[in-house]
């Protein structure tokens, strides 16, 4: 009569009976069912890892990354339960190998900034393990602030190298230079703005105010970083440009239209008017921030616009008599 195992083959006679024949297993000793040398199953899917891993590190040109890619199989098997899946595991992890082997800038020994220049946060999270093997084997964590660091650093070589064939590219790689020391994100935000600015520009050579005006209509909310380029062209070439005024507003702008009717309304007559309605009355026109007035302004020119720390801000026609009461009282 012929016996089945459970899942569902055929049994030897030596297998059945009262007696079944089993055997050690000729890699850990362990008993094992039949008779004959085969290996347990943990022994058979070591092998199979091992050779799987064998015939993919030979494609590795580097011989110390091949080592490293045995080691992480080995770490495999004493990490896990010897499973069917755990060969399949270690091959997947070839490519991630690859890449440091590819990499000309990695070398023994294997540090943090290594990994985060070579691979993004998705392609670290999707090979965890790798991950967690290299961590263990050179003592280093890659943490969520070391990622974003990395991140900010990889958009700013990006940066460089999108620019590396254009004319700003000079500029642009003295103020990588010139931003270094500051936080990591805020010289990405930096950089990314000034390469924004060079490519809507086209810039070969010094810029002036009105390209400035026109940059910030389009981006608006890039006012402060786009200063900080302004201050190291300045600095590092000696372009006399200057930021334009934060605002340049019409008179007749409706925010706060009642408070300034109102103020118009006292201030009619400039010269009998009190200063401080005078000075409150230009800020809310032309768009200052309250009590920063005389602070920005530094006096007019002879059309009798305002002359301030970031430009000329032009004055209509109806304010000029208000603004020149005030000027005469203030300077």
């Amino acid at each position: 009569m012929i016996s089945f195992n459970e899942s569902g083959g055929p049994l030897c006679i030596a297998c059945t009976g009262d007696q079944p024949a089993d055997h050690e297993c000729p890699g850990c000793g362990s008993t094992v069912k039949g008779a004959g040398s085969a290996q347990c199953d943990a022994c058979s899917i070591a092998a199979r890892l091992r050779r799987e891993v064998s015939l993919n590190a030979a494609a590795i040109e580097r011989e110390w990354v091949a080592s490293l890619f045995t080691a992480f199989g080995e770490w495999l098997l004493a990490k896990n339960v010897a499973t069917g899946a755990l060969p399949k595991t270690a091959v997947r992890a070839f490519p991630f190998f690859r890449a440091i082997d590819l990499d000309a800038e990695t070398h023994q020994p294997i540090v943090a900034a290594d990994l985060l220049r070579i691979f993004d946060s998705k392609q670290l999270r999707a090979n965890l393990n790798v991950t967690r093997f290299l961590c263990e084997r050179y003592g280093f964590q890659i943490d969520d602030a070391a990622r974003a660091v990395a991140r900010d650093q990889a958009l700013i070589a990006r940066g460089l190298e999108e620019s590396a064939s254009k004319p700003w590219a000079e500029y642009l790689a003295g103020y990588k230079a010139w931003l270094e020391g500051r936080p990591s994100r805020t010289q990405a935000q930096y950089f990314r703005t000034a390469q924004a600015f060079c490519e809507a520009t086209e810039l070969s050579e010094c810029f002036d105010q009105s390209d400035l005006v026109k940059y910030l209509e389009s981006a608006p909310g890039s006012r402060a970083n786009l200063s900080v380029w302004v201050s190291f062209v300045r600095s590092r070439y000696g372009w006399t440009v200057t930021m334009p005024p934060k605002i340049a507003q019409r008179p007749s702008i409706k925010r706060d239209a009642l408070t300034l009717a109102d103020l118009l309304q006292r201030v009619s007559v400039p010269s009998s008017a009190v200063e401080r309605d005078l000075a409150v009355t230009i800020e809310l026109a032309y768009g200052f921030a309250p009590g920063t007035l005389r602070r920005q302004v530094t006096g007019l020119n002879e059309a009798g616009d305002l002359l301030t720390r970031d430009g000329i801000v032009t004055v209509q026609q109806e304010m000029k008599e208000i603004v020149s009461e005030w000027s005469r009282r203030v300077f």
